[in-house]
């Protein structure tokens, strides 16, 4: 009997979100699965050649850069659509543009969703038959307080990815000299705290080394800015694709996040667990999610802690050593990856209990108001909701007629707009180079150093 279909609409195949999507093929295809999976890739042009070769196995399953009939056809063949989201340019292109058939709709939030640009918005939930937070950090944002919106709120589930852990096989710390703290994420300010650099630095162990590692080899401005610092305290290892072996010569794990990041599982955080590895963490309520504090990590409430916590560590290697232990013993019992793929399953097999059923996105775009050269500030505007106002006032009134307390407004937001990803005015900008308005937007914000 052929198994039921379930078509992930994702961006990419790279970082976190490719772990994700690599694991979920692996153990639909290695355990007593209900569903099969299929993939559809938006954008072909960031795909890094390593993410491809992890996939060559599954490539029957993916299904990258493919033209709009060929999407409209795979929904209309698929039993559920699970929509992998986060704000980006390309998703709100196809939930606006696309008429879907009938479907079942899952949105699977990569993030939070708590603060923009990475904002879960009303159309987005009201669209979705089933919405997934994968930290459950998202039951703060209103839309899914019960007592004001049960209808929002009885969609909502809570789910954690699935992490592949014997892809690591066996890790053994490697002796080493001095004293290593890890970082290995996103490493631009959009997440990083602002003061990562300072803070470190003025962290007083001897030997002390950070060695980070990203999807990018271009620190641009913050590898400058390094520079001021010791210099031999930071080493920049761009992306590594054998993330084992850098977990094998770290001492502790350093995650300080600032406090309106976009993460959500944090999956960087569960893998340094899993190697047994203390982790520092700024206290976030993601982060207060995955850490216990005192047991399997170390949350910290400023800057001067996290200092003290990395420097207690270092002088109390009976301490890193209880930690790292308890770290790892909670990861193989309480975030077993089958027993987490299971219970997406599990909400899988609930939604097929449902029919399928037209629907449209609920969009704020006016078809009338939009031209060919502003159809990105209009999907940049949708994805920030009610806290877009400034951009909403400014796209209203037209750039020329922009007065100077919005544009004020606008050049002055906060710095996790100014990343050129993760929804940012440059990435939507990116996609479309030449909406008058989005240019208009960036010039202004490009203006104001942080």
């Amino acid at each position: 009997m052929k198994k039921p279909v379930i078509l992930h609409i994702a961006i990419n195949l790279n970082g976190g979100p490719g772990r994700v999507h690599f694991s979920t093929l692996k153990f639909s295809k290695t355990t007593a699965s209900s569903f099969s999976h299929e993939f559809i890739i938006l954008d072909e042009k960031h795909i890094q050649p390593k993410s491809l070769e992890l996939f060559s196995e599954y490539s029957d399953c993916l299904h990258i850069g493919k033209n709009e009939a060929f999407i409209k056809k795979k929904m209309d063949e698929a039993d559920i659509i699970q929509i992998d989201w986060w704000n980006h340019p390309l998703i709100y292109n196809l939930l606006i543009n696309f008429t879907l058939p009938p479907s079942r709709i899952i949105l699977c939030s990569h993030v939070n969703g708590l603060s923009r640009p990475n904002i879960i918005t009303k159309s987005l939930v009201d669209f979705s038959d089933i919405f997934i937070a994968t930290t459950k950090a998202t039951k703060k944002h209103p839309l899914f307080q019960s007592e004001v919106n049960i209808k929002h709120h009885k969609k909502l589930r809570y789910a954690t990815f699935p992490i592949d852990f014997e892809r690591f096989g066996i890790i053994q710390p490697k002796a080493h000299e001095g004293f290593n703290v890890g970082y290995v994420g996103t490493f631009d300010y959009s997440k990083m705290h602002r003061n990562f650099l300072s803070m470190s630095a003025a962290i007083n162990v001897p030997k002390i080394k950070f060695i980070i590692c990203d999807q990018s080899n271009d620190k641009g401005k913050i590898k400058m800015e390094a520079k001021k610092y010791d210099a031999g305290k930071f080493q920049f290892m761009g992306f590594v694709e054998n993330i084992k072996s850098i977990l094998e010569v770290l001492d502790v794990f350093g995650y300080p996040l600032n406090a309106n990041h976009f993460g959500a599982g944090e999956q960087v955080i569960t893998e340094a667990m899993y190697a047994g590895l203390p982790v520092v963490a700024f206290s976030n309520p993601p982060e207060q999610e995955i850490i216990y504090h005192n047991e399997t990590g170390i949350l910290v409430k400023d800057e001067k802690n996290y200092a003290e916590a990395i420097k207690a560590l270092y002088l109390n290697p009976n301490e890193r050593k209880r930690i790292g232990m308890n770290a790892h013993r909670h990861v193989m019992e309480k975030l077993n990856p089958l027993k987490l793929f299971q219970e997406f399953e599990t909400i899988y097999k609930e939604l097929m209990e449902s029919d399928k059923r037209s629907r449209t996105f609920n969009t704020l775009i006016k078809k009338s108001d939009v031209s060919r050269n502003n159809l990105g500030a209009h999907l940049f505007v949708e994805s920030l909701g009610h806290k877009g106002a400034e951009f909403l006032q400014s796209l209203e009134c037209g750039r020329e007629k922009s007065n100077n307390d919005i544009n004020k407004i606008v050049k002055e937001v906060e710095i996790g707009m100014k990343t050129v990803t993760k929804g940012s005015i440059f990435q939507y900008l990116y996609f479309f180079p030449n909406d008058t308005f989005l240019n208009f937007w960036s010039n202004l914000i490009s203006k104001v150093d942080d």
